[in-house]
């Protein structure tokens, strides 16, 4: 297994140098969200110095977008792509489903599917159990990686309709090198090997994403 860390801007200003030397070897990093009764997109304060510090020490990361039970999944992708397409993170970017305002299908695979779109890569998803019971239909989520939060557990358990985990977070407040507030820790559930095909390396492309307004998501 491969040790990792999420943050956002509560951590505030991150050492990734001495991230690294902790043996931490990919990040996952807040982007974006929408607050509880807004429309309007809001940009982690971080997101852009967690990005460049990743990238600089070459650690893998990803920008995170917690999804709105509120906004259509298509205007959320859009602005989410829009607010990290030039960002120069190395693997498949990730939405976070609130435990508290479970998504509905439709809308989240539409959400996916753009993203995918975007940076041709599948995204990855981040729930807990608790959080994924509350979704009407989770069959169509089988394709995409999975990662999961849980804890007081050896080894994560499994969610339908996912074969496995892919990433685990197995604590959600811990103290790190390198940080004054406790970031979560993670597990790539793999190796080297098998991390590769979460490797995005922001492949987007303006003209492959102008053409998916043809999709019918």
């Amino acid at each position: 297994m491969i040790p990792g860390i999420d943050v956002s801007h509560l951590q505030k200003d991150i050492h990734w140098p001495t991230v690294k030397k902790a043996g931490f070897r990919f990040a996952f990093y807040s982007a974006s969200h929408y607050p509880i009764g807004k429309s309007d997109l809001v940009i982690d304060p971080q997101l852009r110095d967690n990005a460049a510090g990743t990238a600089s020490h070459r650690i893998h990361a990803a920008p995170v977008h917690t999804f709105s039970s509120r906004v259509p999944g298509k205007t959320q992708a859009e602005a989410f792509v829009a607010a990290v397409r030039d960002l120069p993170f190395s693997l498949t970017p990730v939405v976070s489903l609130p435990a508290s305002a479970p998504p509905n299908a439709e809308q989240l695979l539409a959400f996916l599917l753009r993203v995918e779109l975007a940076f041709k890569s599948k995204p990855i998803i981040s729930t807990s159990a608790r959080g994924w019971r509350g979704l009407d239909d989770p069959a169509p989520f089988a394709g995409f990686p999975l990662w999961l939060s849980q804890r007081g557990f050896s080894l994560p358990k499994p969610l339908f309709p996912f074969p496995m985990a892919s990433f685990w977070q197995f604590s959600k407040k811990s103290r790190v090198p390198g940080m004054i507030p406790p970031c979560g820790l993670d597990y790539f559930m793999g190796d080297e090997i098998g991390l590769l095909p979460f490797l995005c390396l922001n492949r987007y492309n303006d003209k492959n994403y102008s053409s998916g307004e043809r999709l019918a998501v």
